[in-house]
């Protein structure tokens, strides 16, 4: 019989008739197998016929011509390449999925900037109301009661497979990444991070850590002795935390605000720690604990948006805080003066809670994608039960523990220079949550486009809008149809895409000023176009169908930027220990650096997820479309004079009206 892992899936899913998936040895209730395909390795000639079409857009014409040559001798019957490529193969037989180490060591493990705006996203959810101290005690331990929960739904092995939406609807995914995050943390190397991975399975003892004004504490959600902690119980040890930490009668020191440095800085000062035996208990307490719960203090109004006229309000404002507030405080907590030595950066799930309502979390990305958090999150805030007792003010015996270290004057400086290093880092982070309101997914769907295809045109014409031309873009696409599958890279800036924005720009200049750069000069250009209505449409759709079509290569198994990745490692095997010049080349060096990072970051509830830009001179950006309105993440750094968060929403906004005048026409309604 043949089985999945047989095939290699080398060809693309959609291929595969439903009759042969119909008579597989073991199948789904939707004609699926059972066993999830392996992520295959695509035949090098894709590849690198596909990687030159990827960088078109953006490489000068020589340069361009140099990467080709360079591909011609990597590829060549008598280059390395083709040995490369049949050492993944072989690779690909022998293990569950091929590309995994190589990808989260290059992603994650081996970068070494710090995880707080650089790798680890944000995200506020609805605010609440809270009106005594009760009221945050309660609602942290029903958020707490839904992680046990979560977690017994995933020891008993009942949880439900997610399954693909279309091409190939209800193909399952796989599920890995929802067992990796609880009780797990990422550890610090000097070289390269490692992983701790909670062990699958019921413990006897299961155990957070709870930290409020930096003071951490362990509670326990379970016990050998007393079972699951209730509800009330819980709420009751989280009252007596914040009654406890308060009235210390010295600080605790900022240990928490050590893991928000640079990589191998952190490493360095973890291990000076474990040269103490209680420091090595409060490192384990807190690397094996579910998750962290951060009780916070609220951020002054200074980490409100720096907003433009004729943008949309805020979508939240507790007190005189905006949305763009409520993101800095969930991605990095405002500093050493504020929250951000109330955080533990390396664990994987951090809920935060604000005295004043403002809630959130902060995740490690390298244990999983947004996708599997934002469903578990929303999932237990959905469930949260209004109807709960308010929790007294009995606190259980024995209460919960203070995490004690041990400092010595070395570690003391050690923890002044961090606090240095992460205020600076804060102060140069330029972020922007800029809610879009002229329309959302409906009147996309009208159009006959797909979403996310039309919102990344829509940044591509943003940055075209404000620099004349295109840069290498990353876009996250989910392999989950494979075993262990992860993301790999939608490159939405192509020759289609750029010649559309050229069009729709004709006659503009590049740069989009703000109205303190002289707007009104600027408005007294005479604009012109070459290009009437119905060609502006026709390349559009060229640009949407190549933008779809990327996506759907990704998804199947059939990108680039994995199997690149893999080519390249599978190289020093067979050039001495370096890398093939190919992948040493300028060019291919450029590819990689993205100077626009991107996501979409779907959410049920109206919360966002926010990040900042993977290199010096870039941006983040988020987008999450509901069915009237859009929410843009977008991050940048204030140091780079060329970036600048309120110039990119404006020309966002500029961008999106410019495709409603453009399509509302062509808009038909939904049948």
């Amino acid at each position: 019989n043949i089985t999945p892992s047989d095939t290699g899936w080398r060809d693309s899913l959609l291929s595969i008739p439903k009759k042969w998936l119909s008579t597989a040895e073991s199948v789904d209730e939707f004609g699926f197998p059972c066993t999830l395909p392996k992520i295959p390795v695509p035949p090098l000639e894709e590849t690198m016929a596909n990687y030159i079409r990827a960088i078109e857009a953006f490489t000068p014409p020589a340069k361009l011509e140099c990467a080709k040559q360079l591909v011609k001798k990597f590829a060549a019957p008598d280059g390395i390449g083709p040995k490369c490529h049949q050492y993944l193969m072989e690779k690909r037989e022998a293990e569950d999925n091929w590309a995994y180490n190589y990808w989260l060591n290059d992603m994650y493990m081996d970068v070494r900037l710090p995880l707080p705006i650089n790798s680890n996203p944000g995200m506020p959810m609805p605010p609440v109301r809270f009106t005594t101290v009760h009221d945050v005690a309660r609602f942290a331990a029903l958020l707490l009661v839904g992680i046990m929960k979560h977690k017994e739904l995933l020891d008993s092995g009942n949880l439900p497979i997610d399954r693909a939406g279309s091409r190939e609807k209800n193909q399952p995914l796989c599920m890995a990444q929802y067992y990796r995050p609880l009780g797990s943390c990422r550890i610090p190397g000097v070289e390269r991070d490692s992983q701790h991975l909670a062990e699958r399975g019921t413990r006897p003892d299961e155990h957070v850590i709870v930290v409020c004004r930096n003071q951490m504490y362990c509670v326990y959600l379970k016990t050998s002795q007393s079972g699951k902690i209730s509800e009330t119980e819980l709420a009751s040890n989280i009252l007596h935390v914040l009654s406890d930490a308060p009235c210390l009668a010295t600080k605790p020191p900022l240990v928490g605000i050590l893991t928000a440095e640079e990589r191998t800085r952190w490493a360095t000062n973890r291990n000076l720690l474990l040269e103490n035996e209680v420091n090595q208990n409060s490192l384990m307490l807190i690397e094996r604990a579910l998750c962290m719960l951060c009780i916070d203090e609220p951020l002054p109004n200074t980490f409100n948006a720096y907003t433009f006229t004729g943008a949309s309000p805020t979508g939240y404002l507790v007190g005189d805080r905006d949305d763009t507030n409520m993101l800095h405080e969930m991605i990095h907590g405002g500093g050493s003066a504020y929250n951000s030595a109330n955080r533990w950066f390396d664990k994987v799930l951090q809920i935060i809670i604000c005295t004043d309502g403002t809630w959130g979390i902060n995740y490690e990305h390298s244990f999983s994608e947004g996708d599997a958090i934002v469903n578990v999150i929303e999932k237990i805030y959905k469930n949260l039960d209004e109807k709960q007792t308010a929790c007294n003010s009995v606190t259980s015996d024995p209460p919960p523990e203070r995490i004690p270290w041990v400092i010595t004057p070395q570690m003391d400086e050690r923890i002044r220079q961090a606090t240095i290093a992460v205020d600076k880092a804060i102060g140069d982070f330029d972020l922007y949550v800029y809610r879009y309101r002229g329309y959302g997914k409906n009147f996309i769907k009208k159009c006959k486009c797909s979403p996310d295809a039309f919102l990344q045109l829509m940044l591509q014409l943003s940055y075209f809008k404000l620099y004349g031309h295109l840069v290498a873009t990353y876009e996250s696409a989910s392999t989950r149809r494979f075993l262990l599958g992860r993301v790999d890279c939608i490159r939405a800036a192509h020759n289609e895409a750029l010649e559309w924005a050229r069009a729709m720009c004709q006659g503009e200049g590049a740069n989009v000023p703000l109205e303190s750069e002289g707007e009104e000069d600027d408005e007294r250009k005479v604009k012109f176009s070459i290009y009437n209505k119905d060609k502006l449409k026709e390349l559009f759709r060229i640009a949407c169908n190549r933008q779809t079509e990327i996506m759907v290569q990704n998804i199947l198994g059939q990108g680039i930027d994995i199997p690149l990745l893999g080519l390249r490692e599978a190289s020093k095997e067979f050039n001495n220990g370096q890398v093939h010049e190919l992948f040493s080349h300028e060019t291919f060096q450029t590819a990689n650096i993205f100077l626009m990072s991107t996501s979409q970051v779907a959410t049920k509830s109206d919360a966002f997820m926010g990040y900042g830009a993977v290199t010096p001179r870039g941006y983040g950006c988020s987008y999450n479309p509901h069915p009237d309105d859009i929410t843009f993440c977008i991050g940048a750094f204030f140091s780079c004079e060329d970036t600048n968060t309120t110039r990119f929403a404006k020309s966002l906004q500029e961008s999106l009206d410019m495709m409603k005048d453009l399509m509302k026409d062509e808009a038909e309604p939904l049948k």
